[in-house]
């Protein structure tokens, strides 16, 4: 592997790791994650535990859960994946609790490396993108905390990375024949497979699935169009390619739920004659509290304020007085925000603008990230009255990211044309030196490391991020 992309991994991984273990207390919704993973994994479903249980679990005391099932609303796989950090390190060790996240965020800046390089067709490119990812704030933040975005974050990624790879099968077979055939993709198995995992770790997956179905349409008509071919065909193999992942997704997600199935004490298990009736009325309750969520929370916010990070999730806050570690201040604050990076944000959003021309002129890449972003925001704006957090965003990133790798790739290649390359490569340093900058800014609050209370107060840009 190129020493510049271990560099970035590497970067990606001290950003995920250092500093791991602390806070030694459960942060914002790891009280339901990390006991519901520790429960899953010895009985195969979720168990209840009594309302103090947070202090006595932080403290070691893991066997507090009581014997009556727990109903939850998220599909299994997440935690599963959780509770795999658990069983290496203990369920009463805080770094096993967010090991597996820290993990998904590291594969997750080598993913996007992958994906950008076939985006781009350039490894710096791909090198670039993956620095975008490694340090930003959602991803830093959501792989340090033992929630479920960050999880569902990498499988997407993996579901995209093979949808490329079968969009690529798919291409080579039609040059080699110099037409494309109407037929099967056994490349979109793999992808429905991820979906299906990726749904169970979250639901908002399904409409990225949804979204990367649309694009197997899209890259047929176009494909057909290269070789002088009626595009209508592609309306039937994308049928096919409807079969081809759902039917693998479908399988998979109910799969996943096998613990509850052979089990026969999981919530509402017992509820209906066969299991599948009774699971069935299980995600029937479940959508049924999705949609109608709307407790008020200080930190809620609308899809349209993560656009300008309006209102970003703080999941930890503590300050200490008189503690000789911060210095002759002794004021000293330890405290987790899931702020963006704010140059790959705002550059990436303003990159997806000028990806619509570009997708409107057919070009593949722009069409991918654009239907990706599309589908990881905008299912979010029909839910403006539901309690929701800026936080989600972690799964919008990549898509940033990629935007901005692209549209930098585009002005890098034009500059060429122009022959204004070493001007523009200039600028393109200048635009990693602004990321690298903003990253040194928040990191403190990116990875909860103790600093002085004057160093919190002035990253709070915001009045109203306090």
């Amino acid at each position: 592997m190129p020493a510049l992309t271990l560099l970035i991994l590497l970067i990606a991984a001290v950003t995920r790791f250092v500093n791991l273990a602390s806070p030694r207390t459960l942060v914002f919704d790891e009280t339901y994650y990390v006991k519901d993973a520790y429960t899953l994994g010895l009985f195969g479903s979720e168990r209840k535990w009594p309302e103090d249980a947070n202090l006595s679990f932080e403290a070691g005391d893991v066997g507090s859960y009581l014997t009556d099932a727990s109903y939850v609303v998220h599909p299994p796989f997440g935690k599963w994946l959780i509770w795999l950090g658990l069983e290496l390190f203990g369920a009463d060790n805080s770094f096993g609790w967010r090991f597996s996240t820290a993990l998904a965020g590291v594969v997750s800046v080598l993913l996007i490396i992958l994906i950008a390089r076939q985006l781009t067709g350039s490894l710096a490119f791909g090198n670039l993108a993956g620095l975008f990812l490694a340090l930003d704030g959602h991803s830093i933040v959501l792989s340090r905390t033992a929630i479920l975005d960050g999880l569902l974050t990498m499988m997407v990624l993996v579901g995209m990375f093979l949808l490329l790879h079968s969009d690529a099968a798919m291409l080579r077979r039609a040059n080699r024949l110099s037409m494309v055939r109407f037929g099967f993709q056994p490349w979109l198995i793999a992808v429905g497979v991820t979906m299906g995992l990726a749904a169970s770790v979250k639901w908002s997956a399904l409409y990225v699935l949804a979204g990367f179905g649309i694009y197997t349409l899209f890259s047929e008509v176009k494909a057909r169009g290269k070789f002088d071919q009626s595009p209508y065909p592609a309306l039937g193999q994308g049928l096919i390619n409807a079969v081809t992942l759902l039917l693998p997704a479908l399988a998979t997600y109910v799969a996943s739920w096998l613990g509850w199935i052979l089990g026969s004490d999981g919530w509402g298990r017992q509820d209906r004659a066969t299991w599948w009736e009774a699971l069935w009325a299980y995600h029937q309750n479940a959508y049924s509290f999705h949609t109608g969520l709307s407790s008020e929370h200080p930190y809620q916010s609308t899809a349209f304020e993560w656009l300008l990070s309006l209102r970003p999730t703080a999941f930890f806050f503590e300050r200490y007085y008189d503690d000789p570690t911060c210095g002759v201040l002794s004021d000293c604050t330890v405290a987790i925000t899931a702020i963006p990076n704010l140059v790959v944000w705002f550059g990436g959003l303003l990159s997806l603008i000028w990806l619509t021309r570009q997708a409107w002129l057919g070009h593949r890449a722009a069409v991918l990230v654009l239907i990706g972003f599309a589908s990881t925001w905008g299912p979010w704006v029909i839910y403006l009255d539901r309690t929701v957090f800026q936080f989600y965003a972690v799964l919008i990133t990549p898509f940033v990211a990629l935007a901005l790798t692209l549209a930098v790739h585009h002005y890098w290649r034009r500059g060429i044309w122009l022959r204004q390359i070493q001007t523009r490569e200039r600028r393109i340093r200048n635009l990693v030196i602004a990321v690298v900058l903003v990253a040194l800014y928040f990191m403190s609050i990116w990875m909860g490391l103790t600093v002085p209370y004057w160093v919190w107060r002035i990253q709070m840009l915001l009045p109203i991020w306090v």
